[in-house]
This record gives C-alpha cells, structure tokens and sequence, in this order.
C-alpha cells in the first residue's frame, strides 16, 4: 500500500517526465546557435578524449564543460530541453534572490536578451548565477565570460584588498588563477582562441572602447554602494566582444532592490525591455 509520501514522489516523478517531454516537443523546431553547434559537440569531445577547442565556436576556459556536462550526457534534443528548463530554473531563482516582484520577471522575461539566448542555448544565466556564489568560487562561475564577469573581477579585487589584505585576495583569487592557469597549460589553444575572438566575429554586438564611461560610472557605484549586483553592469561595457545576449548581465544587475531608491525596478526593467527591442529591430541584431 502506498504511503502519503510516495503519492507525492510518484505525483513529482510524472510532473518532472511531464515537463522533460514537453520541453523536447517544444524546443526541437526551435532555432538553435549555441548547443548544437558549440557546447554538445565540445562536452561529446571532453568525453571522447579530444580537445574541446577542436570545435570552432568554443573560447570558454575548460570547466566550462563540467558545468554542460549533465546535459551532454543526454541525446542531443533532450540534452538542450533539460539546459533550457535548468536556464529557466535558474531565472527563476535569481528573481527569488533578488526579491523581484512578477511584474519585473515578466519585464525581463520579455526582453530580446533573455528569449534569445534562451532560443540559442546560450549559457549566460548559468554564468550570472555566479552572483548568488561566495567570491571565491564565484569567479569560477563569473569569469567563464569574462565579458559578463570582468565587472566582478575588479569588484572583488578591491574588497577583498581593502577588507583583508593580500593574504584575503590570494584566498579569494587563488582557484580563478590556478585554473585559467592549468587550463593554458593543457590547453594551449585556449590562448589563440581567446586573442582571435575580436571585433571582426559577426555576432559581436560590442560598443567598446564608447561603452567605457558608462562602465567606468558602474564599477564607481557599485564599489562605492559596496553591491557586488551593480558590478555585473560593468564588463558588457569594458569588453571588446559580446553577444547581444550578454547585455543580460545590466538588466540582471539592476534587479538588486537598491534600484527602488532611485526608481521602481519593474518600470525600470519594462523601460530596457522597449529599449532593447527598438535597437535590435532598427540595427537587425
């Protein structure tokens, strides 16, 4: 006789295969840049021993991979529903985070930045999670784009200086270093992949070096409000490379509640939305 205990676990269990089955019949026609093209095919290659950076479109360091590896292990089209349900997942949990109210999830939700790299596969929510993470192993997280984590890097080079000294930054910033490291170590081709990712990609969507000020004035605030959130704004404005997706990492900054001060976050958020989606159908990103 089933116990009340198993009625849920076995409620979940269909709810959970429900939910898997639905994601694979929605997200197969879908258009896909990312997972098919670059992320399954660099894990498939950690696994069959080869070089992730045999695949022309990955320039993330190495542990990269661990972190799509749950995913790779699956059959390509339920490897990508499975990242598309853990993206949202993950959406989900920074807007609980960060006390966002539903009007603003729907505002973010909306914008051009998030359906599409939701559409592509790209791993951008599983990087800015790296917010909700202790510096220390934050980094590791953040700096998998350094175009969404350069903001933080600096952030916490600070801090963590002012606040312990260098014995404090040496803790903070030992396993960041030791990886990218041993990373160029085992893989030497990490360098050209990184130096060649320039301005010349077709699907950069960069402002650089005209987006300085503006990261400069980010950096300036959140260093001086001491919020590691209003950081994240920083790096899509210092990098000489990003996707249009990656402007996410402002649009995840300014959820922080500090926003409230200034301005209500949701109409803030509803006011990048529209700004987002005039720019992208004027210039066609």
């Amino acid at each position: 006789m089933l116990t009340s205990f198993n009625y849920r676990k076995l409620f979940a269990s269909i709810l959970l295969m429900a939910l898997l089955a639905g994601a694979v019949y929605l997200v197969f026609p879908l258009p896909d840049a990312d997972w098919y093209g670059t992320y399954d095919p660099a894990v498939k290659n950690i696994l069959a021993g080869k070089s992730p950076y045999d695949v022309p479109g990955f320039h993330n360091p190495p542990w990269m991979v661990l972190l799509l590896l749950p995913f790779g292990l699956f059959p390509l089209h339920v490897g990508r529903a499975l990242f598309f349900i853990a993206s949202i997942l993950i959406f989900i949990f920074i807007l609980w985070k960060t006390e966002s109210n539903a009007l603003t999830a729907v505002a973010v939700f909306l914008s051009p930045t998030l359906l599409g790299g939701l559409l592509a596969s790209n791993p951008d929510l599983f990087i800015l999670s790296g917010i909700l993470l202790s510096p220390t192993w934050g980094l590791l997280v953040l700096l998998l784009k350094p175009q969404i984590g350069m903001g933080l890097f600096f952030y916490y080079l600070y801090w963590s200086w002012k606040d312990g000294g260098l014995k404090n930054s040496l803790i903070i910033f030992a396993p960041v270093v030791i990886g990218y490291l041993v990373s160029l170590a085992l893989f030497p081709a990490l360098i050209s992949k990184l130096l060649h990712k320039s301005a010349i990609d077709p699907w950069n969507r960069s402002i650089f070096p005209y987006g300085i000020p503006l990261g400069i004035f980010f950096l300036w605030l959140a260093i001086r409000k001491k919020n590691p959130y209003l950081a994240l704004a920083v790096g899509p404005f210092f990098s000489p490379y990003l996707t249009y997706y990656s402007y996410l990492a402002v649009q995840i900054a300014l959820l922080h509640k500090d926003v409230e001060k200034v301005i209500r976050r949701d109409l803030l958020q509803f006011i990048l939305t529209v700004i987002l989606w005039s720019i992208m159908l004027t210039f066609r990103l």
